[in-house]
Formats: structure tokens, C-alpha cells, sequence
């Protein structure tokens, strides 16, 4: 643990990170250029339909959330056989759990578009034809999680780092090659953008396979550890699926404005991801550093910890709220040749800004709870200022203001949790942390 003990412990996993997140900011703009060549419907579509992928990440949330904090413990108290174990058995259950899913994503589909798409029958259609595709990279995403959050517990986050970046760039050579018909290859349309993003995904995987790892990698059937992986883990899931059901509620608010508000949020969140993705970075490397301390009984340094998180955080959305008020007036027009649809991106985009601040500082007091052992803070926050403060709010003002007051609810979300998650920190810390390893 010696070469974490100096400052900047959480700036300096943070940035590995970070550069493994920028990838999937990068394919997702491409898949949006790409759709936009195609029509505003498949725009639309596409993006409708990764809001079922904020369903899997929440269910892989278990493994990145609950494995993380476990493994940190486990390496920060020196238990590197509790490492190799726990990664063993969540890589048995993350391929049972995904091939579930795969085999039965016939079954359940078509019916989750069609609630999701607000009565937008042609969007509905197109959503389902891509997502049938693209549910094929769920093993390799879960599986991916598994490994990314072991290995950035121990020390090693670059490995992670390359696969998502090998992943990254398969996916901008093939989504629009496959997507438009580019190299030779035959145009397949929102068939070829699917299957496509699934390819990808095996390629970075097979990233791990270059590398010595940090410990033996090797399934593994559950055990005890499951279960305390799981205590962590659940509460995490539960949390990104109350999420994921604010946000599919969030969604249909937008839905009900019209197909050209949908792709307008589509291409919105696709440029916004571009900025806001070094706060999830800067929350997992305040997990694992905190969760360090806690493994290793070095208690009186996490409040140390906190401060850099949150100093880390402000500093990076302030500079991504400056960057999205700078591309707001035009962002819109590079992806859309409708004047409609670009301004309302510009809105979009505004409003985003003004939200990211709270968004950054939640996220890091988040990481820190979580890092301590209690993931059901987060969930409690989370799970009312989700459904609460955007959720049914942007139902309530939809009627009224149509998709701005919609979009509106990003910023009291935001704030609102941030302020509520840092009054709990400071009034509970003592009682917020949960030894994982003896």
C-alpha cells in the first residue's frame, strides 16, 4: 500500500479511470452521427434504447459497486486470496446472469419499448431491431465489469483502461461501417449499428488476455464471499434500478413531447456524456481509496479523502459546465439539419450545465460512503431525489412547460441530492462504515 500513501490518492486512480470512460462517450457521439444519417427516427430510437442499457448497468452494478468495495477492503487488510475468490465467483455469476438475459430478451423486448416510446410506433419499431442486436454484448460488458472493478481494487487500473479503449475503437470502425455500409462491407442499417456495439465489446474484452494480472483470475462457484459481495452489491443495484426506473419515467416525459424533443434529448446527452464522465471516475477512485483505509484500519484519513473527492469533482464540472454553456449555440446544427431540433439542444445543454456541478459532488460524497461500506445511504438519497425531484416532477410540469420544464429536473435532482448525501455524511460518518474483512 506504500505507493498510494502519498497525496492526490484519489486524482491519481481518478485519471486511468477516467480515460477508460471517454470511450463510451466517443462510440456513443459516433452511434449518434451515424443514426442522424439515417433519420430523426432512428436518432430517437437509438437513444430511447439505451435507456434499457441504464437497466443492465444497474444490474451490473452489483459486481462493479459490491466487488469494488469488497476487493479494496480485501487488498488495503493485504488478503489478495480474498481478491482472487471474490473475482472468481461474480465472474460465474455475471455469465449466468447474462446468458439469462440474452435467451430471453425475445420474450420481453418488444413490450419494454412500447411503454417506453410514449405511442411513437415507428421509433418503437426501429428501437426493438437495434436492441435485439446489441443485447448480445451483455456478457462481455458484464463479465467486463467484474474484472475492471477487481483489478482497479488492487492497484491495476490501466489493464481495464486498455480493454475499454480497444472496445472504444472498435466500435467507431465498425458502428458506422457496418451501420453506412463504409470498407468494403454492406450497409445495414440500425442492424449493423447493434451488432456492431457487440462485436466491440468481445474485442476490448479480449484485452485481459495480453496481460499478466494481479492476482489469479479463475471461476469460481459462490460462496460465503457472494453473499458479502452481495450486501454491498444489492443495495448499489437496487439504487441504479430505482434510477433506471426514474429515468425510463424521466424518458417518457420527453417521449410525450414529440419525436423531434426525443432527438433532440438523444443528440443532447450524447455531447454532454463527452464532459460529465471524469465524475464517475473521480466517485470510484474515492470507493476504492476509501475502501483501502478501511481494509488496512487507517480510519483518520478518510475525511482527508473526502475533501480531495470533492475539490476533484468541483474543479471538473465547473470545467464541464463551461464547456457545454460553450457548445450549446451550436452543438445542435452538427448532428441535425433541423432548426427545430437544434435549438432544442441548445436548451438541453444549458440546463445540463447548469446541473453538473451538483452532479459532480454527489457523485464523489456517493463514492465515499460507498468506499466506507454503506451503499444504502446512497440508495435512500438517490431513490428520493430521482423519483421525487425529477421523476414525477417532470411529469407534473411536462403538461405545462413541454420538455423545458422536463428538462428543468436535472437541476433539481442534482442539487437536491448532493445537498441531502452531504448532510448525512457529516452527521453519520462514524456510523456509515461496515468492515467487509476481518
Amino acid at each position: 500500500m506504500s505507493e498510494v500513501r502519498r497525496g492526490g490518492e484519489v486524482s491519481s486512480l481518478a485519471l486511468p479511470v477516467l480515460l477508460g470512460f471517454l470511450p463510451d462517450s466517443v462510440v456513443s457521439l459516433v452511434s449518434l452521427v451515424v443514426a442522424s444519417r439515417m433519420a430523426t427516427e432512428v436518432v430517437a430510437a437509438t437513444g430511447l434504447a439505451s435507456y434499457l442499457f441504464f437497466i443492465l448497468n444497474a444490474v451490473s452494478s452489483v459486481f462493479m459497486v459490491g466487488l469494488l468495495v469488497f476487493c479494496s477492503q480485501a487488498y488495503g487488510a493485504g488478503r489478495v486470496d480474498l481478491v482472487e475468490r471474490a473475482t472468481g465467483e461474480l465472474v460465474t455469476i455475471a455469465v449466468a446472469l447474462s446468458l439469462g438475459v440474452v435467451a430471453t430478451s425475445t420474450l420481453w423486448v418488444g413490450g419494454y419499448v412500447d411503454v417506453l416510446s410514449g405511442g411513437q410506433v415507428s421509433v418503437g419499431r426501429v428501437a426493438t431491431t437495434y436492441l435485439s442486436y446489441r443485447l448480445a454484448s451483455v456478457p462481455a460488458m458484464m463479465v467486463g465489469s467484474v474484472l475492471a472493478s477487481s483489478y482497479r481494487a488492487a492497484n491495476s487500473p490501466w489493464v481495464p483502461t486498455y480493454s475499454s479503449l480497444v472496445a472504444g475503437a472498435s466500435g467507431v470502425v465498425l458502428i458506422p461501417s457496418l451501420g453506412l455500409g463504409y470498407l468494403g462491407l454492406p450497409r445495414m442499417g440500425v442492424v449493423g449499428m447493434g451488432l456492431a456495439s457487440a462485436v466491440s465489446q468481445y474485442v476490448g474484452l479480449a484485452v485481459y488476455t495480453l496481460f499478466k494480472p494481479p492476482f489469479r483470475v479463475r471461476p469460481a462457484p459462490p460462496s460465503a464471499i457472494t453473499l458479502k459481495v452481495l450486501a454491498i452489491g444489492v443495495p448499489a443495484s437496487i439504487e441504479r434500478l430505482v434510477s433506471s426506473v426514474g429515468q425510463n419515467i424521466y424518458i417518457n416525459a420527453v417521449a410525450r413531447s414529440g419525436v423531434e424533443a426525443l432527438a433532440a434529448h438523444n443528440i443532447g446527452i450524447s455531447v454532454e456524456s463527452l464532459v460529465i464522465n471524469p465524475v464517475f471516475a473521480v466517485s470510484i477512485a474515492a470507493s476504492a481509496r476509501v475502501g483501502q483505509r478501511v481494509g488496512s484500519s487507517d480510519l483518520g484519513r478518510v475525511d482527508e479523502l473526502t475533501r480531495e473527492s470533492l475539490r476533484v469533482g468541483l474543479s471538473w464540472m465547473s470545467v464541464a459546465t463551461a464547456v457545454l454553456l460553450a457548445l450549446a449555440p451550436f452543438a445542435g446544427r452538427f448532428f441535425t439539419e433541423s432548426e427545430a431540433v437544434a435549438r432544442l439542444v441548445a436548451a438541453y445543454l444549458v440546463l445540463a450545465a447548469v446541473s453538473e456541478i451538483g452532479f459532480g459532488e454527489s457523485l464523489a460524497i456517493y463514492g465515499v460512503m460507498r468506499g466506507l461500506g454503506s451503499t444504502w445511504a446512497p440508495l435512500v438519497v438517490n431513490s428520493l431525489t430521482v423519483l421525487v425531484l425529477r421523476a414525477a416532477l417532470a411529469q407534473l410540469l411536462q403538461p405545462y412547460y413541454g420538455v423545458y420544464g422536463v428538462w428543468f429536473t436535472q437541476v433539481t435532482d442534482m442539487y437536491g441530492r448532493f445537498a441531502i448525501a452531504y448532510l448525512l455524511y457529516r452527521r453519520l460518518k462514524s456510523r456509515l462504515v461496515v468492515r467487509l474483512v476481518d
